[in-house]
């Protein structure tokens, strides 16, 4: 069966965590990432950072093989390097269709004030990528690069093989349903669709085998760039508490990060788009005094009234998720299963 993690609000929602929390825990034969490395996914272990623009979060269990889709955008320098850091070249599975991203489209999009001033684009090239790619500009392929070679494989063939064979995935999405370029705050959002469905289609899976479909929140709503956020802060020492305690740092961008209040409206279309079954929430340590909580009975009064709010919430909006996973703290194994 398939598991799916998406974002509920504007990306920065800890994806990464909780996709490497189920993989660590779980036992999928493989984890699929789509999208591109303008998105990057933090998973902490043991004390030890990893930010990741390419490989999998849940490069972490061994068992796991590591698989990029069809929809997936790289650097091949970038991505070689993260297979040198987390030692995962044997289990890594590219699809021949996944795009590499060229110095040229990079510079390209770095020129354009449309990109770097007008939507904040982190200037990865990923944007201009996807534009070449739509207008069959001459794109490079996984295929078409000689040090990628021993990693290719026909990614929907391997893995709707796996499901016949009763095995497990996890796919990993990207960023979240604010910066959906379909669902999202349009302009001020990214170049492809962030939920669930296209996930699937990037990836070359169907509906028919989804299980699950995690939608990842914060207590709070974070973005990187212009464009919509509700009651933004802007106090000063409470930005500087966002910006340490809670790392709200962009992983690719290196930007301060701006942070506004919880909006239920885009929580609400976040599941009902998604199809959400369970969701998790993250950061929650970031109200004070539920650092690495243990039990449900024990978080803070402030904490306990977000979570409350979030289950009338889901009541509310079809499918009728339940809080699954509450991070608290940034090491993986900071994390409560309800």
């Amino acid at each position: 069966m398939i598991d799916i993690v998406c974002g509920g609000q504007a990306g920065d929602e800890g994806k990464g965590k909780i996709s490497a929390y189920l993989s660590y825990k779980g036992s999928y034969a493989y984890c699929v990432r789509v999208g591109g490395p303008n998105a990057g996914h933090t998973v902490v272990q043991n004390g030890t950072s990893y930010t990741l623009k390419n490989i999998p979060s849940g490069f972490l269990n061994p068992a796991t093989k590591l698989v990029l889709g069809a929809g997936a955008y790289t650097k091949t320098e970038w991505l070689l390097k993260e297979l040198e850091v987390t030692g995962t070249a044997e289990r890594l599975i590219i699809d021949p269709h996944a795009v590499l991203i060229t110095e040229e489209e990079t510079a390209r999009e770095r020129g354009a004030s449309h990109f770097m001033s007008h939507i904040g684009s982190v200037g990865t090239g990923l944007g201009q990528a996807v534009k070449d790619r739509i207008e069959r500009r001459n794109v490079k392929f996984a295929k078409d690069e000689p040090l990628l070679k021993e990693f290719i494989q026909d990614v929907p063939e391997l893995l709707n093989k796996a499901l016949d064979r009763g095995e497990d995935i996890l796919l990993e999405g990207t960023q979240g349903i604010k910066l959906s370029l379909l669902h999202g705050e349009y302009p001020f959002v990214t170049s492809r669709d962030t939920t669930a469905a296209t996930f699937l289609g990037e990836a070359g899976l169907g509906p028919k085998s989804v299980r699950d479909v995690y939608v990842v929140f914060k207590p709070y709503i974070t973005r990187v760039g212009p464009g919509p956020l509700a009651h933004e802060m802007t106090d000063e020492k409470e930005l500087e508490i966002y910006h340490t305690k809670g790392h709200e740092i962009g992983s690719v961008s290196k930007r301060l990060r701006r942070i506004g209040a919880f909006e239920k409206t885009s929580a609400s279309r976040a599941i009902m788009i998604n199809n959400c079954t369970k969701i998790a929430i993250t950061h929650i340590d970031m109200f004070a005094g539920n650092d690495r909580v243990k039990k449900y009975e024990d978080f803070t009064p402030q904490a306990k009234a977000f979570l409350e709010d979030l289950k009338a919430l889901s009541r509310e909006v079809y499918p009728h998720p339940e809080i699954a996973l509450i991070s608290t703290g940034p090491d993986m194994e900071d994390t409560l299963v309800l």
